[in-house]
């Protein structure tokens, strides 16, 4: 067995992974990253390949190989998901996401105590494990900033430093500085998505993107190809960890990556301190790494799979696991979908970056009265392509409307008609934790290592979430009308099964008897461990994780190079 030393090792350069390894190694500490996948180029891009990239999912993991299972129930056999929605390769899904990225809204750190105070306990669903998250907005801002600034965001501020500003986001949490970018190119769904929005009293603003809208450190603009999300970006436009904090880990000299590696266990000795990590490496090579200091920021099964594996006599229930919690608490977004068509316009909204391309944010967090809705939290709405999920081809994966076929001539000609005059709007509504949507090892399914697969038990479908879908798809269906769209439907809803950015398993508290990680994803039973990634967010938001991923990721490390480093031990 090959054995290596190092001040720190880190599981999963991703979205967190990557900017742990760059700043700590700039700090002067000696870093291995270990990374599941390869790392590409952005010449790996080109061409762009709809059958590798969209069509097989070549950036996400093979889900023969690397299965995840999933169960409605404790009562229900576990099967593999179709679908994995996450990155495989160095830089994670950063690489071939929709690159969305948002700060979260004051109160979505404080879901519970919001809640409480405007609408009182019995709101809250007597099952629900929602919890406030154990640092404010204010805490995290000026790491939103930074990862803003560093890595390339585009977007119009709508609150700054507490002036509201037409046209942007006025419900966002006050902001010291604008974008450092201005907002990306609207395309033809977004004016008309603006216009019918303002119409009915909202409040429309382009959304915001880790995509270059024009020249930015040395990286061009974006070129408006289309081919975005499922995609990595053929000239480096999108602001992912790929090509943004991996050459800077690169550039310290302190920085070593290790691709095709597979971590299997988190080591300890017999007082229970961390002592580094296994994994195997390419051709089936059984590997240490001892170090001093552990770092876990995978995808959120691995991250809770890691710490299930790495039992020993002292940790019997695995690692980080005094409390119980580990693997409870799963949470995503529902992505409910209404499609419009047109009959006196083109859309093309295959044209220009994917993912949600203009948004309003009325119906978020807790933005609205939630007196007699039935639910609390909310959702923001955005229009996009058809197919969020990028490329022509998407097109295909979408119900038409009621009465047209999925095969057949009248298929063929509702294609032939309208596939430049569609889009699709999604509600992007958040999921209440609750402790029995968890994640654990399944006994029955092992994926290439041999490794017992993540197992989800997990269904949306309570009265909370059937509540607040029902009530976004009306005013996605309000709006479509208002887009003057000839053909207004709902997709069909999902069986139970976790929708996107999935989040939760290790969350983050003040109280180490109901959580597993401190703020700064300190592990509260192991100093020297630390667990970074959405598997901390103790609730959700209805905005896409990763910007507030990245900006923990800064905290972290600076807490870390700061104060860990000087005296190690836990961060108060």
């Amino acid at each position: 067995m090959a054995i290596e030393k190092t001040d720190v090792v880190i599981v999963g350069v991703g979205a967190a992974g990557g900017i742990l390894a760059a700043e700590l190694g700039k700090a002067g500490m000696k870093v291995i990253g270990l990374e599941r996948g390869p790392r590409l180029t952005t010449e790996d891009f080109t061409p762009h390949d709809e059958l590798r990239f969209f069509q097989r999912q070549d950036l996400r993991p093979n889900v023969k190989r690397q299965p995840v299972t999933w169960r409605p129930n404790v009562n229900s056999r576990a099967e593999p998901m179709p679908v994995l929605n996450y990155g495989n390769q160095a830089g994670g899904g950063s690489v071939h996401y929709g690159a969305v990225s948002w700060r979260l809204h004051e109160d979505d750190f404080r879901a519970r105590s919001q809640t409480i105070e405007r609408y009182g306990a019995s709101a809250i669903p007597e099952d629900s494990s929602l919890a406030d998250w154990p640092l404010s907005y204010a805490d995290l801002e000026p790491y939103y900033e930074r990862a803003e600034y560093e890595l390339g965001v585009s977007g119009k501020a709508g609150n700054l430093q507490g002036n509201k500003i037409a046209g942007g986001n006025v419900f966002e949490a006050p902001r010291r500085r604008d974008y450092p970018l201005p907002p990306l190119r609207d395309d033809q769904s977004g004016v008309i998505f603006r216009s019918a929005a303002g119409k009915l009293g909202y409040h429309p603003f382009p959304t915001p993107r880790a995509i270059l809208s024009q020249d930015y450190n040395g990286r061009p603009g974006c070129t408006y190809c289309g081919f975005c999300q499922a995609f990595g970006c053929h000239v480096g436009a999108k602001s992912s960890i790929l090509v943004t904090k991996l050459p800077e880990a690169d550039a310290t000299g302190n920085f070593k990556l290790v691709t095709g590696a597979m971590c299997y266990r988190v080591n300890s000795d017999n007082s229970g301190r961390i002592t580094g990590v296994s994994y195997y490496g390419p051709g089936g090579s059984d590997n240490t790494i001892e170090a001093e200091l552990v770092i876990l920021s995978p995808f959120i099964y691995d991250n809770t799979r890691l710490l299930l594996l790495s039992k020993t006599d002292k940790f019997p229930n695995g690692l980080a696991n005094s409390s119980g919690q580990v693997g409870k608490h799963l949470t995503a977004h529902m992505m409910p979908n209404v499609l419009v068509a047109f009959d006196d316009r083109y859309v093309n909204v295959f044209m220009g970056p994917s993912a949600q391309k203009h948004t309003i944010d009325d119906f978020d967090a807790d933005n609205f009265d939630h007196g007699g809705v039935g639910f609390i939290r909310g959702s923001q709405i955005s229009i996009g392509t058809i197919s969020v999920q990028g490329g022509p081809i998407g097109t295909t994966t979408f119900n038409p409307p009621p009465g047209i076929p999925r095969w057949g001539a009248a298929y063929r000609d509702y294609l032939a008609k309208y596939y430049a005059r569609q889009a699709a709007m999604v509600a992007q509504t958040e999921n209440l934790p609750y402790p029995d949507q968890t994640i654990d090892l399944d006994p029955n399914v092992r994926d290439q290592w041999g490794l017992p697969a993540p197992r989800l038990t997990y269904d949306w479908r309570r009265p909370n979430e059937l509540a607040r879908v029902e009530f976004m798809m009306k005013k996605m269906e309000e709006l479509g009308h208002a887009m003057g769209a000839v053909h207004v439907w709902r997709a069909p809803l999902g069986p139970g099964a976790p929708g996107a950015h999935h989040e939760g398993g290790t969350r983050m508290g003040s109280d180490p008897k109901t959580s597993v990680v401190n703020r700064y994803g300190q592990s509260w039973d192991t100093p020297n461990l630390f667990i970074l990634g959405s598997s901390t967010f103790p609730s959700m938001s209805g905005h896409n994780p990763t910007l507030t991923i990245e900006a923990l990721a800064y905290m972290s490390a600076d807490a870390i190079v700061n104060r860990y480093r000087k005296n190690p031990g836990p961060l108060l």
